[in-house]
């Protein structure tokens, strides 16, 4: 029971702490929308306007992104964007936005605390990793500022991951449990993070065979463990992948190494802690990669987490030659995928906390009296919001320079959304209108390069194609269904839609179901004599991925009821076997 009481007070300490940390946000009731914004609010108004239909699923884009049945919902995660969704039922879109922010913000402290107690069995050196990692600058800057919300969400189960991983190379492999649902909840999030932290995780797999020359069978088998429950908690996110993307030819981001920066570009907004620029790690890392060493340097553990941090310091800048791996067809085919080098900020901010968190618990345990232990404590606190508003200023500056000139509705079509636009909950809906900033034509077919432009407008500006005539027409949407009525002459075989067609897009024409060509810019096209025709395009996935959401759902049941088990009954969990304690 004391326990419980004990978890029970730092849940409840993490959830004040969240609340002040998103109060003023709240206050404000405004927000200026860059980068990603537009991307991802306009997802989750497909998915609320779909729920508000009594649809669960959303595959296609047929409300946002132009009506184009886009299908960002089939490749980009989409999991942890339905709270945010089932928030806008109750309360304003720009609230329902920020308890979002601020739920992922208490995700982060809990899973932060509890990874890290794991870890190293001290409540002070838990909580401080937990605040330290979680108001991180770069965290930030990806979740309110830059709205890169992917990663964003992926960056709080970094600690769960390598937990246990840690626990399956190195500690106790019963646990390895742990690796697979970090991965599973990665995959959930954002599938880059997935791929970087693949890498990192066989370059530490490596380390490990190189130095110790070893890999127990135990760990082996708890390894193999770890990807089999990974395949059943995740199969419904791979399913659509294998199915609909990989080998369709489906246009993917070029590769490549943007926005390098040198070391000098990383210290100076680091200094000042801003989260207005990505290169920024926050002042409390940039100490700890300067001194860390000399807290670390007897301890072998401690030490490797401290030089691991100084290599992804290296990696996010010129320190690491990217220009020469332009040229090396290997190199830019494994690490071209990351694109913007400074994304292993991430991982600096992670395992830099780490040892942050060593070295301030180290000098808080050598006060002797328990009062000052906690006066200290709650000083780091008290620190921590002054740390935390400082940081996030550039949100209430940008809100401030657009000096109330809110969004408008876009007066033509084919507008990209303003850099900056302001916004409450009463333009909210004006997004909308617009272009979205970044991503509007992710996940389009590949075409020829002189051609790209040209299609990719003629899809998002609604063109329907009739032989050698283009007609603009609105459709008719509803849940993962665009509807077109289509008039055409006698002599016009085909129609051409601005509809992008993927292996399961479905299509109907005059109302029976019929087959459908991929037209050249990658859109559904049909063939009929008659002049007038309601064409339906809909998205079916594959049976596989309806077995593979029960079969994700039924083993996440598994996992709480076996942990239940653990806990309240005394019984410990090997693999999927029950084994009754040993009474002494």
């Amino acid at each position: 029971m004391e326990k419980v009481k004990r978890n029970l007070l730092i849940i409840f300490i993490f959830a004040l702490v969240t609340i002040i940390y998103t109060s003023v946000l709240l206050k404000v009731g405004e927000l200026t929308l860059t980068s990603d914004s537009s991307f991802h609010f306009s997802r989750v108004e497909e998915i609320y306007r779909n729920l508000s239909e009594h649809h669960l699923f959303t595959f296609i884009a047929s409300h946002t992104f132009n009506h184009t049945g886009v299908g960002n919902f089939l490749f980009y995660p989409v999991v942890f964007l339905y709270p945010w969704a089932f928030l806008r039922f109750l309360f304003n879109p720009i609230s329902a936005f920020i308890i979002w922010y601020g739920l992922f913000i208490f995700a982060t402290l809990i899973i932060g605390y509890y990874s890290m107690l794991d870890f190293s069995k001290s409540k002070t050196r838990s909580f401080i990793f937990a605040v330290i990692y979680t108001i991180a600058p770069y965290h930030l800057h990806l979740g309110i500022y830059n709205y890169v919300l992917g990663e964003f969400i992926a960056y709080t189960f970094l600690p769960l991951v390598f937990l246990g991983a840690y626990h399956v190379f190195w500690k106790d492999s019963q646990k390895w449990p742990l690796l697979a649902v970090g991965i599973s909840l990665l995959l959930y999030s954002h599938l880059l993070s997935v791929y970087l932290v693949s890498l990192i995780l066989v370059c530490l797999l490596l380390g490990k065979l190189i130095i110790q020359r070893k890999f127990e069978i135990a760990r082996v088998i708890a390894l193999g463990k770890s990807v089999v429950l990974t395949v059943l908690l995740s199969a419904f996110i791979l399913v659509p992948f294998v199915t609909d993307f990989v080998g369709q030819k489906i246009a993917v981001p070029e590769k490549g190494f943007s926005w390098l920066m040198s070391v000098q570009q990383l210290i100076d907004p680091s200094i000042s802690n801003t989260i207005s620029i990505n290169r920024s790690v926050g002042v409390v890392v940039l100490l700890t990669a300067l001194f860390g060493w000399y807290f670390v340097r007897k301890n072998p553990i401690e030490k490797s987490i401290y030089i691991i941090g100084i290599i992804f310091i290296c990696l996010a800048t010129t320190l690491t030659p990217w220009g020469l791996f332009l040229h090396s067809s290997i190199f830019l085919k494994i690490l071209g995928e990351i694109q913007f080098p400074y994304r292993f900020n991430a991982y600096s901010s992670f395992f830099l906390s780490i040892t942050a968190s060593l070295i301030l618990s180290k000098l808080i345990q050598q006060i002797k009296l328990n009062y000052l232990k906690k006066t200290a404590l709650i000083t780091l606190a008290l620190l921590s919001f002054i740390g935390y508003y400082g940081s996030i200023q550039p949100v209430f500056d940008r809100i401030v320079a657009a000096d109330h000139n809110f969004l408008a509705v876009a007066k033509k079509n084919s507008i990209l959304l303003p850099v900056n636009a302001l916004i409450n909950k009463d333009n909210y809906n004006n997004i909308f209108s617009y272009l979205v900033l970044f991503g509007e034509t992710d996940y389009y077919h590949e075409y020829p390069a002189k051609n790209t432009t040209a299609y990719n407008q003629s899809i998002y500006n609604n063109q329907v194609i009739l032989g050698q005539r283009n007609i603009k027409l609105v459709p008719q949407v509803g849940p993962n269904t665009i509807t077109y009525q289509v008039r055409k002459s006698k002599t016009e075989k085909n129609i051409n839609l601005p509809v992008i067609a993927y292996k399961h897009t479905q299509v109907k024409l005059n109302g029976r179901r019929v087959n459908y060509t991929r037209s050249f810019r990658g859109t559904v096209q049909v063939k009929t004599k008659q002049k007038n025709n309601q064409v339906t395009v809909s998205y079916q996935p594959s049976k596989l991925f309806y077995l593979s959401v029960l079969i994700g759902w039924l083993t996440w049941l598994g996992l709480i009821l076996s942990w239940i088990a653990k806990r309240m009954l005394g019984i410990k969990l090997t693999g999927f076997k029950f084994q009754n304690n040993r009474l002494n």
